[in-house]
């Protein structure tokens, strides 16, 4: 992929960091005049470290599993949180793959999450992989759960989406599972 084909995946990724930015922010309730009725916001500002093990991956006509293939990698990001359930999230995930002509990578994974009641959330992330030129989306189910304060341990579902190209062949759709867990503040 040459310069000009990955600068236009960025432009992709920033419009989408733009709309789920803009969206995140709109309020969904109407603000309430008692102050007393009304429950302290939360913090407007968080983050997130963790890891993630790509569990199994099916691209190009092959399935490739942990066993074949171990990754891991050391996802953080920061989160931007709004006066409703929704929160938008600027994650970055350096990963490691010894059995891979490309050791290390960088991923860019922006994404909107929606958080339940009970500790779930839903959520969509953006992907760009910096260097290789893969990029999709990544659907996500979460389970936190309470530690201390505002620190929470969770446990995330991600189903990567991605395009991918590999050295002289054309650019392929694969589709995986991904364990991923961390702490988040």
């Amino acid at each position: 992929m040459n310069f000009f084909g990955n600068l236009q995946h960025i432009r992709h990724l920033l419009l989408f960091f733009a709309v789920g930015l803009i969206t995140a922010s709109l309020p969904t309730q109407a603000f309430s005049q008692n102050a007393a009725e009304s429950p302290a916001p939360p913090p407007r500002f968080g983050g997130h470290v963790g890891v993630v093990i790509p569990l199994v991956t099916r691209g190009n006509g092959t399935t490739t599993t942990i066993a074949d293939d171990f990754i891991i990698g050391f996802p953080f990001g920061l989160i931007v949180r709004t006066n409703s359930p929704v929160a938008f999230d600027f994650e970055f995930v350096p990963t490691v793959n010894r059995s891979s002509d490309q050791d290390f990578r960088f991923l860019v994974h922006p994404g909107i999450i929606y958080n339940f009641k009970k500790k779930y959330a839903v959520g969509l992330r953006g992907a760009y992989e910096v260097g290789t030129g893969n990029y999709g989306f990544t659907p996500l189910v979460s389970r936190s759960f309470k530690l201390k304060g505002r620190t929470n341990f969770f446990v995330e579902a991600d189903f990567p989406v991605r395009w991918e190209r590999q050295a002289n062949s054309p650019r392929f759709a694969s589709v995986g599972f991904a364990a991923h867990s961390g702490i988040n503040f």
